[in-house]
């Protein structure tokens, strides 16, 4: 486990600065309240400003940095990965949600007069970590509404098996539904819902976004930040990439994996465990290719019914810039709008440009709502 450590080492030695708290929204222009149309939407959105260069890795690490003390750590451990430990302006809040997953999440109950958003944590992470925490509390700063859950073989539900966006899908929409219908609180009863997620959360949002339920549901739209695309090829690279963030990637899964009866030093972690949900019937399907393309947002895209912003860089050290590649080619449909930069690394916009990133998120959920759905 020397080099597993080393690995760790690097990763922590990449960039020196951590994420700090997300800046106050800027004062929008008058032009860009009260949006009505999705052209207008998108322009109000603007692009981010990402200068000077910077690498992928560094980008990134400032996102991490500052949680490899605390959550990311905790995160892996079944007995330490829950916290229902708030932090200001939020409470915890447990829900039963029928045949789906329970909700275990941090809320924040907002203005009344403002739109519900789910903010869905990356792999490996937990409702827990910093970036998660900051977003969140930016969009509460606003006065949004806030709900943060654990997903599946994370945190709280660290027992049940992530499915790249299946049951998770199945899971957000139980989950609106309670929020709508006020079983989380009262106060959120009614109010339009909205739905940001990073990295694997943003597959899970793309996923569900694009189902048929969700129109409905997520009035407010949906951001998906660095969300895997051309996901074979994806899971292909960080089962065969030697890079340190790539070996903290397969040495993480590998720990998983072992409490799932599957040896630590199995080659290619990620493809075996996606084997494994075949033969336990996790999953409704009988091949990994036919999960593996079900679960693809590329072919899901022009399902989508209300506004869908992607963000992706092709400097992801993550997923190689295949995933921004593939979304910038599949999202030319009128109800998406693909942001893919140069830079940016994976999930680094959010300290990368953070006063772009957080004008972006209010702005876009602040207008969604009032797009009409696509019939």
């Amino acid at each position: 486990m020397k080099w597993a450590l080393a690995s760790f080492a690097v990763l922590l030695s990449a960039s020196c600065a951590g994420l700090t708290a997300l800046p106050k929204p800027s004062n929008p222009t008058s032009d860009c309240e009260d949006i009505k149309s999705l052209s207008s939407l998108w322009e109000c959105v603007r692009t981010p400003g990402l200068a000077p260069k910077e690498g992928g890795l560094t980008s990134t690490m400032r996102v991490a940095n500052g949680d490899f003390t605390r959550r990311v750590l905790l995160n892996q451990t079944p007995s330490l990965a829950c916290n229902t430990n708030p932090w200001s302006g939020f409470e915890h809040k447990s829900l039963s949600a029928g045949s789906a997953a329970p909700l275990e999440a941090f809320v924040h109950e907002g203005d009344a007069n403002l739109p519900v958003i789910l903010v869905i944590h990356g792999l490996y992470d937990s409702n827990s970590n910093r970036y998660v925490r900051y977003v969140a509390s930016a969009l509460a700063e606003h006065g949004f509404g806030v709900v943060v859950p654990d997903m599946r073989w994370h945190g709280c539900l660290m027992s049940l098996p992530s499915t790249l966006g299946i049951t998770e899908s199945e899971d957000l929409l139980a989950w609106a539904e309670a929020i709508r219908g006020g079983k989380l609180m009262r106060s959120l009863r009614g109010r339009p819902i909205g739905m940001i997620g990073f990295s694997l959360g943003g597959l899970d949002v793309i996923d569900t976004i694009s189902l048929d339920e969700a129109a409905m549901l997520f009035d407010a739209g949906a951001i998906a930040v660095s969300p895997p695309a051309d996901v074979e090829r994806v899971l292909d690279r960080l089962d065969h990439m030697r890079t340190p963030i790539a070996y903290y990637f397969r040495i993480t899964l590998r720990m998983r994996n072992r409490r799932l009866g599957i040896p630590f030093w199995t080659r290619q972690p990620f493809r075996k465990y996606l084997d494994r949900l075949i033969e336990k019937h996790v999953i409704p399907f009988d091949s990994v290719e036919k999960l593996l393309n079900a679960a693809d947002p590329k072919k899901r895209l022009t399902a989508v019914r209300r506004p869908l912003l992607i963000i992706a860089s092709r400097n992801d050290p993550v997923l190689g810039r295949v995933a921004a590649d593939a979304l910038e080619k599949a999202g030319k449909t009128l109800y998406v709008h693909v942001i893919a930069t140069d830079e940016g690394g994976h999930i680094g916009v959010i300290g990368r440009d953070s006063q772009w990133f957080v004008d972006a998120m209010t702005t876009f959920f602040a207008n969604a709502k009032n797009v009409a759905v696509r019939q």
